[in-house]
């Protein structure tokens, strides 16, 4: 009869007693943040693929109708692209206000006043839009006036929220959409909306690819 203190020792332990895997107790955390990123951004490929449509076709009709390629009074093009953006929002509101259910404490609290710093954002955007709308005539001067604080507001609200949630792909979006803003404002107001039309949604269409393989991948490694 042998005798192998090691293998002794390790049979005393009953199951809760054995001593913690640190490897195995990794994987267990790594796969519960998994799930749970999945869980709280399970939409994002779709929503910035919504986004990106919401700009190619809405920034579309404005500079085709900018340059009479689309038989669309400004006014009417700019109608429609407010009924796009109404639409991003209210899927977003809807995508999120569904994810946001049963979550407490300092996740809620994060959440909640992170979309209250959009509402309050553009509700000084509007304000701004009424002065400048009463202070310029030139329709399209005006629209890249008002577009310009709109997307100022936008990049700055990805960037603190890819800051806040740990999200690299809403901190580059930010800062793309920023740059995206300084070339638009510095082309004028006969070229701003092509440059918004083409490199814009791009940056949507982009994310919408990134997000969606990340999200295959965080699906494959759980």
């Amino acid at each position: 009869m042998s005798f192998h203190p090691a293998a002794e020792s390790a049979d005393s332990y009953s199951d809760d007693e054995r001593p913690l895997d640190l490897a195995q107790a990794l994987s267990v955390v790594t796969a519960a943040e998994t799930r749970a990123r999945r869980e709280l951004h399970p939409n994002g490929g779709w929503l910035y693929l919504l986004w990106a449509l919401a700009w190619f076709l809405g920034y579309g009709v404005l500079h085709g109708s900018r340059n009479g390629w689309l038989p669309l009074e400004p006014p009417t093009a700019l109608l429609i692209f407010g009924l796009l953006i109404a639409l991003g929002i209210a899927a977003t509101v809807a995508v999120f206000g569904k994810q946001s259910r049963g979550i407490r404490g300092h996740s809620s609290f994060t959440g909640g006043f992170y979309a209250v710093a959009w509402a309050l954002g553009f509700t000084v955007m509007g304000a701004l839009g009424s002065a400048i709308s009463a202070a310029v005539d030139d329709f399209w001067l005006r629209g890249m006036l008002i577009n310009g604080i709109a997307i100022l507001i936008v990049g700055l609200l990805y960037i603190t929220g890819g800051t806040t949630f740990n999200d690299v792909i809403q901190v580059v979006m930010g800062i793309w959409f920023l740059v995206v803003d300084i070339v638009s404002i510095m082309s004028g107001p006969e070229h701003f909306l092509t440059v918004f039309f083409i490199f814009g949604s791009a940056g949507f269409f982009v994310g919408a690819a990134v997000e969606t393989l990340r999200q295959r991948r965080r699906t494959y490694h759980a």
